[in-house]
């Protein structure tokens, strides 16, 4: 299978033309003739994402966060970029266009989280949606349970309906939830000032892990492939959040 059929694909399940203006989604590494035969899925990309894909013998690594993200001004020794192209492995990450594509990050972690009526804010990355009315730490303890993370939360006994949500760094959207009327807003990451602020706002915010609001889509999106592309084989990274809790 051709390197373009697959980042085609991807294209069209979640458009790279929808990523934000700051993103790098795309082919990362790589040429759209390249004959792929064994893809590797991974959140992140790492230079221990490339040592695995080159170990499990995969053509390509298809990733969320990006390879290349800011500006380069060396490919050298352990860069994950150099790494793979050094040992002909292509690389295509699609981030903030996964993130908002219909059935994508947001969407699947809606879901995971059990929310209905959900609905996308104009922005694109932030998702409203229901939830039975309940405490801030019921809730949380059903996302503890659902993510499989340590959750961090702020105004536990503070009655919820209305749940906004952004994966991974959302935590500047905090406002803009605000502004939709929730009643809580789940990230994976929040700075102390921003729980202050979005506490005397009165908007409960529950932190669930960067690593854990996300891997999840990166099962998905496998599954999907797998079924557009049943000639190939697909593997998942057995990559763990870069995170230890104790």
């Amino acid at each position: 299978m051709l390197l373009k059929k697959i980042y085609e694909y991807i294209d069209e399940i979640a458009p790279f033309s929808l990523q934000e203006e700051w993103d790098n989604s795309g082919l990362q590494v790589g040429e759209w003739g390249q004959e792929i035969k064994k893809v590797l899925l991974s959140l992140d990309a790492t230079a221990e994402t490339v040592e695995e894909a080159r170990q499990k013998h995969c053509d390509l690594i298809v990733t969320h966060h990006p390879f290349l993200f800011r500006a380069q001004k060396q490919f050298v020794n352990e860069n994950p970029a150099f790494l793979a192209a050094k040992y002909g492995i292509s690389a295509i990450s699609a981030h903030t266009s996964y993130d908002k594509a219909e059935n994508g990050v947001q969407d699947l972690l809606a879901k995971t989280l059990g929310l209905t009526h959900v609905r996308t804010c104009e922005d694109g990355l932030l998702r409203i949606g229901e939830a039975p009315k309940q405490t801030v730490r019921t809730f949380a303890e059903h996302a503890k349970e659902a993510l499989h993370a340590s959750v961090a939360f702020s105004l536990p006994q503070k009655e919820i309906k209305t749940v906004a949500l952004c994966s991974g760094a959302g935590s500047d959207l905090w406002e803009e939830a605000l502004g939709y009327g929730a009643d809580l807003f789940v990230t994976g990451e929040m700075k102390h000032h921003e729980v202050l602020d979005a506490n005397a706002a009165g908007l409960a915010t529950l932190a669930a892990g960067h690593f854990e609001t996300e891997i999840f889509a990166v099962e998905a999106l496998k599954e999907r492939l797998e079924k557009q592309f049943p000639e190939l084989e697909f593997c998942l990274s057995e990559e763990a959040s870069p995170l230890q809790y104790i």
